[in-house]
């Protein structure tokens, strides 16, 4: 269904061509319809796709169009007030895709959808009257169910109901409309008739292996366990065979055609079994071996969505494979983090060498995130630190450094007894722990175990990485000032107008890192390694990147990193998204961006000196062990029930092993301190995990001017430069380790 849509879409755009080519204003009524119809059919493929830019873009074209011709003397008022229904209707999903959710974009949508609504009033009971007061009546369904508004989701869906049959002809469309009815019926404790519902639904399906019927399933099961959250008689068994058969079916299909997808086509295919992954983990402890299996499957689809060649990561994971993998005294965790009683909540899926999986209840997350340290909460203390001065280290580092507080809020006592006795814990984080450090926040009871960050569990299934006297690609000291002429067009041109324009409404530029350009020659010094590649200043170019940095073990980048912040729209189960732009918001700036940005003539479907998430993500690094990114804010991305979008999830959808990467703004000193150790030990043939563990422990052991015992002239000289004491959190932990299996 939705690649049919696909195909529909491109061919209108086809269409479209030959009347955009033509004068508007001047031709036959007739052409003109067509040309209105091929804009709103275009915009509403936007809205299916949840792409704001895209909706605006056919918004603002249409509102010229009708000023041309009116202008032109060839719209009645009549005819204009017809043509502004589209406009209306096409105004309110803009409003309904705002990425910040706020009250005045729903106020805002709402609005367009009412009079969308209220013009079909007025038109007596003809057909199209009649159709355009369905679509209203589903887009303000739509709308209310995204602001938890259901009794008012659940009355604007009996009408779609009432109606659908005379204007859907596709029945499974029809049933589909019922499905979602069943789900606004349970949302206000009508389960008994939602049950009903939906059990007619899939009584009606003749292919219980359709993806239709397999949706049918999932919404029955988040019906009976919304019925047992609010005191119903349901027991879990009922829900968790309708997860399993529908884990099932999604698993069958995705061994079976998912690795021949294109890129957008597995987006599509993941953004339509993510409210699945979500849901059923309100089972809780019903199966926590089942849901591990769930987390296990759900990232392996996520670690290649946007991966060039698809197809790189291994999908048959099950939690008994992973065990076969762990060492006696180990353990591995996939935290989860879902939506239960109305807030969310986090879990703990807990594997050892034998039994089954457990799930071990945590405190919520807004409990952590609002926990208060000294008059601040956590939440004010990580996200709102800006620059390097004492009293914003202050501001951070009471949070790392509440060992008899926060620490043990993260590490519950039941969590602690489910790990104790472990020498090595390897978890897989999720919610706000994308934020936090949590393997540097180990309450005493377990301040001895050795933590492993990883994407997923999964990773444990993998061949180590091993770096040992591998060659390197250093880029550092970049001149963002340079003019870059590549005419490649394969530019990802949202991320350029994510960056463009900052708050202030001027151009954005980018500060000449004068410290980057001698800490990586102090790395290539340190390095000695006659096969190391050095790209600095000029060179250090977007071209330049793209085209060679797979062909090395180790990447090491210093620049700037941004993270942009964007939400990822967000489906619900009346309106699914089928497709996000996230990745798009974090990036390396790299050699001519300042130009670029500022020049009103650039065209950002070239190259622009920004290497994106999104371009990351479609390069071949497989050959990639370990990359560094010596950046600010390298490891943040938007934080989704998916994970963290960001140059983390590109950078392992490229195929790279281990990242090393930043939680917030890094200093200058600390940082070359702690990259030359790092990379010292790298070439000593430690392990990546002892390498960076030795780092850490430099920065712990080093205060304020004196030697570290390390022979070598160059982190000398580099210590004799060094300004305070880094024994603070804000220094030792700016970095994390991911994914790296020694």
């Amino acid at each position: 269904m939705i690649r049919s849509k696909i195909i529909l879409f491109f061919a209108i755009g086809f269409i479209a061509i030959g009347l955009y080519a033509q004068d508007m204003s001047q031709v036959p009524d007739s052409l003109f319809f067509e040309y209105a119809k091929s804009l709103k059919n275009k915009g509403n493929d936007y809205y299916m796709l949840s792409n704001r830019t895209g909706i605006k873009q056919v918004i603002d074209e249409y509102k010229n169009a009708l000023e041309k011709r009116k202008t032109a003397g060839n719209l009645t008022q009549e005819m204009e007030e017809y043509f502004m229904q589209d406009i209306r209707k096409l105004s309110g999903d803009y409003h309904y895709e705002n990425s910040d959710f706020d009250n005045t974009s729903y106020a805002e949508a709402e609005k367009f959808f009412k009079q969308y609504r209220d013009y079909y009033l007025s038109h007596g009971e003809t057909y199209i009257a009649g159709q355009g007061l369905y679509v209203a009546h589903q887009e303000l369904a739509q709308l209310y169910y995204k602001q938890g508004r259901f009794q008012e989701a659940c009355d604007e869906m009996k009408m779609v109901v009432a109606s659908v049959s005379t204007y859907m002809e596709d029945e499974d469309d029809q049933y589909d409309k019922l499905s979602q009815y069943a789900i606004c019926l349970a949302r206000v404790n009508e389960y008994n008739e939602a049950l009903s519902t939906i059990d007619e639904v899939l009584e009606n399906y003749e292919d219980s292996q359709s993806e239709r019927y397999g949706e049918a399933l999932r919404k029955k099961a988040k019906i009976l366990m919304l019925q047992e959250e609010h005191g119903g008689s349901t027991e879990k068994t009922e829900a968790l065979d309708c997860y399993r058969r529908y884990f099932n079916l999604k698993k069958g299909d995705a061994l079976a055609h998912f690795m021949q997808m294109s890129s957008s086509e597995r987006e599509q295919y993941w953004m339509r079994i993510r409210p699945f992954v979500t849901d059923c983990y309100r089972l809780e402890d019903a199966d926590a071996g089942f849901l591990y299996d769930v987390t296990l499957f759900a990232k392996g689809l996520l670690l290649q969505l946007d991966s060039a060649g698809g197809g790189k990561q291994d999908i048959h994971a099950t939690w008994q494979m992973i065990q076969e993998h762990l060492k006696p005294d180990a353990c591995a965790i996939e935290f989860v983090q879902y939506e239960k009683y109305g807030q969310q909540q986090m879990g703990a899926l807990v594997l050892k060498k034998t039994g089954c999986p457990t799930f071990v209840k945590m405190e919520m997350p807004d409990s952590i995130m609002k926990y208060e340290i000294s008059g601040k909460t956590v939440e004010e203390r990580i996200h709102h630190v800006e620059g390097a001065s004492f009293d914003n280290r202050k501001i951070r580092n009471a949070v790392y450094n509440d060992s008899t507080g926060l620490f043990l809020r993260i590490w519950r006592e039941n969590l602690v007894q489910a790990i104790k006795g472990i020498h090595d814990m390897w978890f897989a984080p999720d919610g706000y722990m994308h934020r936090l450090a949590i393997e540097y926040m180990l309450p005493e009871p377990i301040n001895q175990v050795k933590c492993h960050r990883l994407t997923s569990t999964r990773r444990l299934l993998e061949s180590p990485s091993s770096i040992s006297n591998a060659p390197a690609l250093l880029v550092g000291g970049v001149n963002f000032n340079a003019s870059d002429s590549t005419g490649r067009r394969d530019n990802d041109e949202k991320a350029f107008e994510y960056i463009r324009y900052g708050d202030n409404g001027r151009a954005s530029s980018f500060p000449i890192l004068y410290y980057s350009l001698g800490a990586v020659k102090d790395l290539y010094n340190i390095r000695s390694n006659p096969h190391d590649t050095l790209i600095t200043e000029t060179s250090a170019t977007e071209q330049c990147l793209r085209d060679i940095c797979g062909n090395y073990p180790l990447m090491h980048i210093s620049s700037h990193g941004v993270f942009t912040a964007a939400n990822v729209p967000q489906g619900t189960d009346i309106k699914p998204s089928l497709c996000d732009s996230t990745l798009s918001h974090s990036l390396i700036a790299l050699a001519g961006i300042n130009k670029n940005l500022t020049d009103e003539d650039f065209n950002p479907n070239i190259l622009d000196g920004i290497l994106s998430a999104k371009e990351i993500s479609a390069l071949d690094m497989s050959k990639t062990e370990l990359a560094v990114l010596c950046c600010c804010e390298t490891g943040l991305g938007q934080i989704t029930s998916d994970g963290v979008y960001g140059l983390q999830r590109g950078l392992k959808n490229a195929g790279v092993k281990a990242i090393v990467c930043s939680l917030w703004d890094i200093y200058e000193n600390s940082s070359n301190l702690f990259m030359a150790v790092f990379h010292y030990y790298l070439k000593q043939g430690q392990t990546i995990s002892n390498s960076f563990q030795l780092a850490r422990d430099a920065m712990i052991d080093y205060e304020g001017g004196e030697t570290l015992y390390i022979e070598n002239d160059v982190i000398k000289e580099i210590i004799q430069n060094a300004d305070d004491n880094y024994n603070e959190p804000n220094y030792r932990n700016a970095f994390i380790l991911i994914d790296a299996i020694d």
